[in-house]
């Protein structure tokens, strides 16, 4: 056997023998052959071979053959670097087995062998080794991470933190301590902490530092001096420093709580103040928990319900009745919820039973985290309040039993004259019935249309009331004549009332009458002495004194009515006895004081003297009236009044003051103490003027001004400071007291406190015509506005339009964002229509996400063009909404309006059909009809 031939048999046997030793190694075993850029499986032990999962034999395949694209593609790469750079290729490779993650390492060895080229892949899971690796890291890592946390906490740590060693030297202080205690590290280190502690305080330090080196953390507060001297107050902490269990020195934290004393000082005096607010604030207040139960209550709680405290802490409240404990809960539930609900009217029962009428305000509490932890509940005893409210709507009762049965006509009207309201009276008197009549005009004859608006002038600006006697005409064109009243109201439309009685029968009465009285007229009404002339029943007669007397401005008031109204009803009875006794015997009767009444109700004694006559076949009474009242008056009426007026100025809730011309205070009533909190001592000597508003100073100024020419009394309602320096609405009454001389020499003002109305009336306000989210007009008010602009267009010429406004895609906003950012989307939406615009154009939100706007006085349709491309270009901006960008865009349809063009709802109608076709063109566009 030759040399090649043995050696040939030698390598085949040593290769069997490798391959013997690589199927026992635990490791994955190839050997692949290269033959140019393709790789062929020469060899696999039994672990490679169980790795591929691969059940044909592979020798002699390639990569592609046998692996997945993906795996075969790296490999070759892998292969191909071992093959070109015939070095030890090492690299890693993930692998997913039975949906574990495992890393492979490869080592592949080049064996060029004669004109072949092998390569030797042995690959290990080396998963767990560098999973240890990574942990080392990872440790690493935190030690060093953790070392400089630590040093930046000492370092930036707003305390200051000192190292001391175990004597209580300095070695270590950080850039805190020269903020807190004055001395730069230079400055501190070497000397010892104890020289920074006050003298009283330094067993407490020796004792709490012998702990710290005890291995034991002690905390205390203390005083410390500041390097200029003065006292701190801080919060000191020693840590012990153990270094391999044994204790090597002490950090030292000092916290400056100077600053935290003084506010917690001033806490507790806030406290003081408050539990002193609660306990004696005159309205009940009680406090309640989660479910309800009554944690606390002040004195006026038990003053007003009877109930002691021990009687209902920890309790649910008894005060309220079972048949309005499920209510209560609603409201508790609305609270907890965190809304306040002010002024709430309940129904609450005392400890004795007796039920109270109490508005109630329910306000949530808050801890310190912001979280609710109780409700606080103001009560306020309004049943006095109640019984006057039910008086009212008696009285309300009693005015409409006057208006249905009066015999007079009345209807209401406008500041135009248009009628709103009629009586039944009216419709039997001219004909009319309410929704026939339109205008007062409708009454009036041709020649008299033109003094309508001088009547409504002189109501507006002189008197308050007219009344004088005219002609109307009836629906049929009949004239009567009537007395007409007209009285200025000035609530909500109504500017006045008209009341019209039907005079037209005494008119004929006195027409007959002045045919025969002519020739004595001028006799009697030259006389000074009052004279009437009677036929027993009623009045035919009476000169210029006696109607003067009877305090009448004209004898249409008088002439014609029974006699018996004008006499007292004291002493009625005897006086038409005598009447009907000198009317039958046709005698002189003696004179004699008797009690009547003027046409206004007032009292008056006259001395009468009695003559009869006859004329025309009927029996008649001339009587002589001297008027005595003042002479029997003056003494008692002067004596009542002061007395009257002291027993009412001194129990009153109104405020009575009596000034001097110049507005110095001489007298004020006691009930300024409960309103204004100013004691009365303080007042007297005082200027009206010094509690009064600033504001409302040339309002008071001009009423007294006036009230003093005028020498009438004057309402007025104005500004006051209270005591406590806030402001509250008083309606006053300013009244002149007029001298002997018809000179003003006092003038008493009586006020009465309307805060509560007035805040009323400025919420019902609020609710009636505004939006709640975006406090822009609602509809009632935006027809108002509309109307308004059309009729200024219609005066001027100059045209208006009407925009509907609609969001694109506002519900996808709702449906994706939520509610909560929709309604903010609504607002910002709201407030960039505002911005766009002018101050005299009128935007309103008319529901959900539509809005409408009105610009009265454009000149031309190019302007409203600029104000649509304005408020589309305002639109387009993204708007940043609780952290999301919204892009949003707007359609929009104009309606122009022209003088008497169109109505209300066409307009909108046309505006509307505009809308529809800019959402039908994609939105965000603006379409004009």
């Amino acid at each position: 056997m030759n040399q090649d031939v043995k050696s040939n048999i030698d390598i085949s046997q040593f290769a069997q023998i490798l391959k013997s030793a690589f199927n026992t190694v635990q490791d994955i075993i190839y050997i692949m052959e290269a033959k140019g850029d393709e790789f062929y499986y020469y060899f696999a032990n039994q672990v490679g071979k169980g790795h591929l999962e691969y059940e044909s034999d592979m020798v002699g395949k390639t990569f592609h053959e046998v692996l997945p694209k993906e795996k075969a593609d790296f490999l070759s790469r892998q292969y191909l670097k071992c093959v070109r750079q015939n070095k030890v290729v090492v690299f890693t490779d993930e692998v997913i087995e039975d949906n574990q993650r495992y890393i492979k390492e490869s080592v592949l060895t080049p064996l060029p062998y004669k004109d072949q080229f092998f390569i030797v892949s042995v690959v290990r899971d080396v998963t767990e080794y560098n999973r240890k690796i990574m942990e080392l890291n990872h440790i690493k890592e935190s030690i060093e991470t953790n070392e400089e946390r630590l040093s930046s906490l000492i370092h930036n740590n707003a305390d200051a933190v000192l190292t001391l060693d175990t004597e209580g030297y300095i070695l270590y202080s950080n850039k805190s301590s020269k903020n807190i205690i004055g001395y730069t590290e230079l400055e501190i280190v070497g000397l010892n902490i104890s020289k920074f502690f006050h003298n009283q305080d330094l067993d407490k330090f020796n004792e709490y530092y012998k702990l710290a080196l005890e291995q034991k953390s002690v905390h205390f507060e203390t005083r410390i001096y500041h390097k200029n001297g003065s006292k701190l107050f801080c919060n000191v902490k020693f840590i012990p420093l153990t270094i391999k269990g044994s204790v090597r020195g002490v950090y030292g934290v000092i916290e400056d709580i100077s600053q935290q004393k003084s506010e917690f000082s001033e806490l507790q005096r806030f406290n003081n103040q408050f539990t002193s607010f609660l306990n004696h604030n005159a309205d009940p207040i009680y406090i309640t928990d989660l479910e309800g139960k009554i944690e606390f209550v002040n004195n006026a709680f038990v003053n007003t319900f009877g109930y002691q405290k021990e009687e209902i802490l920890q309790k649910q409240n008894p005060t309220i009745p079972d048949w309005l404990v499920e209510e209560t809960k609603e409201l508790y539930q609305k609270a907890l919820k965190g809304f306040s609900i002010p002024d709430h009217h309940v129904i609450r029962q005392k400890a004795d039973g007796e039920l109270l009428d109490v508005s109630v305000t329910f306000s949530p509490i808050y801890d310190y985290s912001g979280i609710i932890s109780g409700i606080a509940s103001v009560a306020r005893n309004i049943s006095a309040y109640k019984k006057k409210e039910i008086a009212i709507q008696s009285e309300n009762h009693e005015y409409e039993l006057i208006w249905n049965y009066s015999t007079n006509a009345i209807c209401l009207f406008d500041s135009d004259g248009k009628i709103t309201k009629i009586n039944p009276t009216f419709s039997k008197m001219f004909q009319f019935e309410e929704q026939d009549i339109r205008s007062l005009k409708d009454i009036y004859s041709d020649h008299q249309k033109i003094q309508l608006q001088e009547m409504i002038r002189v109501l507006n600006e002189d008197n308050p009331y007219i009344q004088f006697e005219t002609k109307r005409i009836r629906k049929d064109g009949s004239t009567i004549d009537v007395q007409a009243t007209y009285r200025k109201v000035t609530n909500g439309k109504t500017f006045a009332i008209a009341t019209y009685k039907d005079i037209t029968k005494e008119k004929q009465i006195l027409l007959d009458l002045a045919k025969s009285e002519e020739k004595y007229r001028k006799v009697l009404d030259s006389s000074p002495e009052p004279l009437l002339i009677h036929n027993g029943e009623v009045i035919t007669y009476l000169n210029k004194a006696a109607l003067k007397l009877a305090k009448a401005n004209n004898v249409c008031f008088i002439v014609g009515r029974p006699i018996a109204d004008f006499v007292h009803s004291q002493n009625k009875e005897d006086v038409l006895n005598r009447i009907k006794i000198s009317i039958e015997r046709d005698f002189v009767a003696e004179p004699v004081i008797e009690k009547f009444l003027t046409v206004d109700g007032e009292t008056i004694y006259a001395e009468t003297s009695t003559a009869t006559f006859q004329e025309h076949g009927q029996n008649y009474a001339i009587v002589m009236l001297r008027d005595v009242t003042q002479r029997l008056r003056a003494e008692k009426s002067l004596k009542e009044s002061e007395e009257r007026f002291r027993i009412i100025a001194e129990n009153t809730k109104s405020i009575i003051k009596i000034l001097t011309p110049t507005g110095k205070i001489t007298y004020c009533s006691p009930s300024i103490e409960e309103v204004l909190g100013f004691p009365v001592w303080n007042e007297i000597g005082r200027f009206i003027k010094s509690h009064i508003h600033f504001e409302d100073l040339p309002l008071f100024e001009a009423a007294i001004e006036e009230c003093i020419e005028s020498k009438k009394s004057i309402a007025i309602e104005l500004r006051h400071i209270h005591r406590d320096g806030y402001a509250m609405w008083l309606n006053s009454h300013i009244t002149p007291i007029i001298n002997e001389n018809e000179e003003v020499e006092k003038i008493m003002l009586i006020s009465n406190d309307i805060t509560d109305l007035k805040q009323k009336e400025s919420t019902l306000t609020q609710m009636a015509f505004y939006d709640y989210l975006t406090n822009l007009p609602n509809r009632r008010l935006f027809n108002k506005q509309l109307e308004q602009a059309m009729l200024t267009t219609d005066k001027t010429g100059k045209i208006s339009s009407l925009m509907i406004v609609d969001c694109d895609k506002f519900k996808t906003i709702n449906d994706t964002l939520g509610h909560d950012i929709g309604d903010d989307v609504i607002k910002e939406f709201a407030n960039r229509l505002k911005l766009s615009l002018r101050n005299k154009d009128t935007i309103s939100r008319i529901g959900g996400d539509e809005f409408t706007v009105v610009t009265p006085e454009m000149n031309n349709v190019e302007e409203v063009t600029n104000v649509a491309e304005r408020l589309l270009k305002k639109m387009n901006e993204t708007m940043y909404i609780q952290g999301h960008e919204i892009q949003l865009t707007a359609s929009i349809g104009i309606a122009i309006y022209s003088a008497n063009s169109s109505s209300v709802n066409e307009l909108f109608k046309r505006a509307d059909q505009s809308l529809y076709r800019s959402k039908e063109l994609g939105g965000n566009t603006f379409t004009l009809n």
